[in-house]
């Protein structure tokens, strides 16, 4: 009998053995899978995703995707939440939310990509990297201002506008450049005064001089 309840045990220990080998196997994989992803959105951000690889070492690729979002590198330490049985883990889901928001608005995208990105982080980060969408600087506080690293990159079509060069105002041409002929039906503009001659007094204001 006791063989018997033995070789049970041994049976049963192996099976949960094997079973959890399998998945911490899964778990593995999947993390690596979602990491690429975000390793290719972290190379699509420049220089805010540098390192691009940190996206594959904990703690570190949080740190790189808060600069990404545009959150202080100060919310790094929001991680020891998870420490904290339940409420812990529960307020540190909602910071990850933010953040994510913030991802989304970065590359773009509203508020129904940053659901995909919490609910479907695995397609997501792919359809980030692989996509279409492009980054177009941090969307949280400290990128809004472009204080977090560096200035903040420009919108996609606008060119920046050279500095020390003022707007040219419409109506008057360059300087050394004639006016522009007159239009049909309009007046010729009037020509200028003539200089007086040697030893005569110029003329008041508003008179105008002498025939020459």
């Amino acid at each position: 009998m006791g063989h018997l309840a033995a070789t049970y045990t041994y049976t049963s220990s192996s099976s949960s053995g094997a079973g959890l080998a399998v998945l911490l196997i899964v778990v593995v994989a999947l993390y690596f899978i979602t990491a690429l992803g975000t390793y290719g959105t972290y190379k699509k951000a420049g220089s805010y995703g540098e390192p691009a690889w940190s996206a594959f070492v904990p703690i570190y690729n949080w740190i790189i995707l808060l600069r990404i979002a545009g959150r202080p590198k100060t919310w790094a330490w929001f991680l020891l939440m998870v420490i904290v049985p339940y409420v812990g883990s529960l307020a540190f889901l909602v910071v990850a939310i933010i953040v994510l928001n913030d991802i989304s608005k970065s590359f773009g995208h509203g508020g129904g990509f940053t659901v995909g990105l919490v609910l479907l982080s695995v397609i997501f980060w792919y359809i980030l990297w692989l996509g279409s969408s492009t980054y177009r600087g941090p969307a949280g506080p400290t990128g809004a201002g472009g204080t977090f690293g560096g200035a903040r990159m420009p919108e996609p079509g606008y060119p920046p506008q050279q500095p020390g060069y003022p707007p040219v105002q419409p109506g008057y041409p360059p300087a050394g450049q004639a006016p522009p002929p007159p239009t049909v039906g309009q007046a010729p503009p009037p020509p200028p005064p003539a200089p007086p001659s040697p030893g005569q007094a110029p003329p008041p204001p508003g008179q105008m001089p002498p025939p020459q």
